[in-house]
């Protein structure tokens, strides 16, 4: 078992969290808060199964693809500047580091 980590940042106007949860299993969420109470709207959420490592690619400037952030075979897009600190996340991360 490992400890909870955490990567959140913003997100083109949202919110983008990255958790790796105690069983080594990832979950990817893109969130707003809305209203005057702040209430927490969920945009997209996708999880995997213990062991399986969320990927980045980076933004392809010659096919204008975006950056993008895969778990499984859900995927969201990210802004260029967000995809080298998220891999770096990972980097320290993805085989059980703790924060």
């Amino acid at each position: 078992m490992s400890t909870q980590v955490e990567f959140t940042a913003k997100c083109f106007g949202a919110n983008l969290g990255l958790t790796r949860n105690s069983d080594n299993s990832w979950r990817m969420s893109l969130y707003t808060f809305v209203g005057k109470d702040r209430k927490h709207r969920g945009i997209a959420f996708a999880c995997a199964s213990p062991g399986k490592v969320p990927r980045v690619d980076a933004h392809d400037a010659d096919t204008d693809t975006p950056a993008a952030l895969w778990l499984g075979s859900a995927c969201i897009d990210l802004p260029a500047t967000l995809a080298p600190k998220i891999q770096a996340f990972l980097t320290e991360h993805a085989n059980g580091g703790a924060a």
